[in-house]
């Protein structure tokens, strides 16, 4: 029989309430906070229905500025079921950030935590209040929510037509201020339901992840492929080692979702024997520095055998490619595009298709794609290009079968040496190797005479010098690709997802802050 498909995410709840009622469908237990399918329907419902009294409407921009907690899902629920837009705010933004999401977005209303950590949301919010005059309402999660949910409005759910705009997401930001990608609701649906497929996500499995609710991988690929599947979201606040193995094991959790740091940062855990993670069947990890023998020893050891590499991005509504959970390509390549999608890879300068094997930036076409950069016209131009291909500024290349292997990282990343193109991939792959270092990120530093040369930041485990990378790297690589200087660090720059920030390492060279390697 054919399997029940949606391309908006209320229906798809309506049916998950109807089908699991009792089910769980959300799981936060750092908040003691647990829904079934049938109580996350009527709580968003609830909610919807209490702004909707308020004066919000279908089309309005709703943003919401909160850690990972339970009523985040039910937020981006209830502004569904409105036909609201949903603006998704990174957890780290402050008055500067958060004053530029809220006005560029044009938000009616922001939903927050009171606070989190050490960043007092609500202050922050009152202190740039005068600025934003489209900002009619804000409500706290701690004291207003409870009030919101609690009311009976006999809400009824907007038609909203798939095509529409669902949610407004930014980017990371990591160079300017971030922009925000439009993404339809067929977009997110079928992208997650795509990625869920590939990955082997059942009912009754329990997906945990490492990654941000506002973050794509987070609202997307864990949240709506749960809900299609009738699998529970397993929630946590933030990422801590040894809370992960706790949280697996104590859930039984069956899918786990990270970056290529936070499976490095369990790997090598020395807590993770203590855990029983036997449990965990599959997942992702996401990002252009995923290392295939690490996903390998994941996958052996957890153990975690259905652990697949991913590539994807927020203006892509996710992931463009995933691997089977059993593809025994799986840790080397990002595998086939997801149905809908296509990729090429082109010359970056001219934009001529490349050949199979040829490395060039990564593009892809098809309805999973952003309508755009909110209020950026000029952005959106120079990101999807005639005939519809979106430029992602990753580098990698097809091989014969179709597969995808992410190969060189970001385009801006590359290090042109006297000339010579460098991907910063390959040295990493290689310095990744020795049993000393247990991390390690290349990138670029200038040179008078070269322009650039090539850089190496690792975090060791061990005693290493720099002696020792280099003669690794020079009995592997061209020379002109050995690093011409390697710097010891305790902690990477990170962005909310985990990514290495090569834009701050750059800046810390250049200041002096990093020691170097012996």
């Amino acid at each position: 029989m054919r399997p029940v498909t949606f391309d908006h995410p209320w229906p798809a709840l309506e049916r998950a309430a109807s089908v699991w009622p009792d089910a769980e469908a959300l799981v936060f237990s750092h908040q003691q906070a647990r829904r079934t399918f049938r109580h996350y329907r009527d709580e968003a419902l609830a909610l919807a229905g209490a702004l909707s009294a308020r004066g919000l409407k279908a089309g309005d921009h709703i943003a919401l500025l909160a850690e990972n907690r339970v009523e985040w899902a039910v937020v981006q629920m209830a502004c569904a079921a409105m036909g609201a837009v949903f603006v998704p705010l990174n957890t780290h933004y402050r008055k500067d950030d958060l004053a530029y999401a809220l006005k560029q977005s044009d938000s009616r209303a922001l939903i927050c935590s009171t606070k989190y950590r050490s960043n007092p949301y609500l202050e922050n919010v009152t202190a740039i209040r005068g600025e934003l005059p489209l900002l009619d309402h804000v409500f706290t999660l701690e004291d207003d929510y409870p009030r919101l949910v609690a009311g009976r409005h006999g809400f009824t759910p907007a038609t909203t037509e798939p095509s529409s705009v669902a949610s407004l997401l930014y980017t990371s930001g990591t160079t300017g201020f971030p922009k925000g990608a439009l993404l339809s609701h067929r977009a997110m649906m079928m992208d997650a339901r795509g990625a869920a497929a590939r990955l082997g996500l059942e009912a009754g499995d329990r997906w945990t992840s490492i990654i941000p609710l506002f973050h794509c991988a987070g609202c997307i690929l864990n949240l709506l492929g749960s809900l299609q599947k009738g699998a529970a979201y397993v929630g946590v606040p933030s990422f801590d080692p040894e809370n992960m193995f706790r949280i697996i094991e104590a859930e039984r959790c069956t899918f786990l979702s990270g970056v290529p740091t936070s499976y490095l940062a369990m790997l090598d855990h020395p807590a993770r024997k203590n855990h029983d993670l036997s449990s965990l069947k599959a997942g992702s990890c996401g990002g252009a520095d995923c290392n295939p023998d690490v996903l390998k020893r994941c996958a052996e050891e957890f153990p975690m055998p259905g652990l697949a590499q991913v590539y994807g991005q927020t203006e892509g509504a996710t992931l463009f490619a995933c691997p089977s959970s059993h593809d025994p390509l799986r840790w080397e390549t990002a595998g086939e595009p997801l149905p809908g999608y296509e990729l090429r890879i082109a010359n970056p300068e001219t934009l001529e298709p490349c050949g199979p094997g040829e490395i060039g930036e990564i593009q892809a076409r098809g309805s999973m794609v952003m309508e755009g950069y909110y209020r950026n016209p000029e952005a959106t131009a120079e990101t999807i290009i005639d005939g519809g291909w979106l430029r992602t500024g990753d580098l990698g290349y097809l091989r014969d079968d179709g597969r995808l292997v992410i190969a060189g990282g970001r385009l801006r990343d590359m290090i042109i040496r006297g000339g010579e193109n460098i991907y910063p991939a390959e040295i990493e792959n290689v310095l990744q190797e020795h049993d000393a270092v247990a991390q390690v990120a290349v990138f670029g530093v200038p040179d008078e005479y070269y322009g650039e040369i090539v850089a190496a930041a690792v975090k060791p485990i061990g005693t290493v010098t720099t002696a020792v990378l280099q003669a690794l790297c020079a009995a592997r690589i061209a020379k002109f690709k050995v690093p011409a200087v390697v710097f010891r660090v305790e902690n990477f720059p990170l962005t909310p997802s985990g990514k290495i920030r090569k834009v701050e390492l750059r800046q810390w060279a250049k200041e002096n802050r990093m020691e170097r390697l012996p």
